[in-house]
């Protein structure tokens, strides 16, 4: 019986630290994001991200308190018959308290991508990719504080 609660005990307890190692992503997407295609494309990278196993989304620049350095991702969408335009931009931010953020976005990290109504679900995955090349890149980016 020890035993049991013993392995039970440590399978949490790595499973717990398995999420702390999971980096804070804020996504930011622009209210044209939820027209037809777009909202799709924004789904898809959303699941992405969630699925990756190396991030995780978060609602606030906060991080529920947490206070870490998060990445951001800015989004812009605008659709044109079967046809979106996505465009991203890569930062980082942080929070000294749930109401005192800075932020920085890397002008270079700009994407533009051409998404058609049949590949939606790809684009999404795609810019997902892309966002993982960034990060994997290591930029020397400053915050303001």
């Amino acid at each position: 019986m020890h035993r049991m609660i013993l392995v039970l005990f440590l399978t949490v307890a790595s499973l717990s630290n398995a999420a702390d190692t999971t980096q804070p992503v804020f996504l930011k997407a622009a209210s044209r994001c939820d027209s037809k295609l777009s909202s799709v494309v924004l789904a898809s990278l959303k699941e992405a991200i969630g699925a990756s196993g190396k991030y995780r989304l978060i609602s606030s620049l906060n991080d529920e308190g947490k206070l870490d350095l998060v990445h951001t991702i800015y989004m812009a969408c605008v659709e044109n018959s079967d046809v979106s335009s996505v465009a991203t931009q890569y930062g980082i931010a942080k929070c000294k308290s749930s109401k005192e953020c800075g932020s920085i976005i890397d002008g270079d990290s700009l994407n533009v991508s051409l998404c058609n109504a049949n590949l939606s679900t790809d684009c999404g995955r795609a810019l997902f990719k892309g966002f993982d090349y960034y990060v994997s890149l290591n930029r020397p980016l400053k915050l303001p504080f």
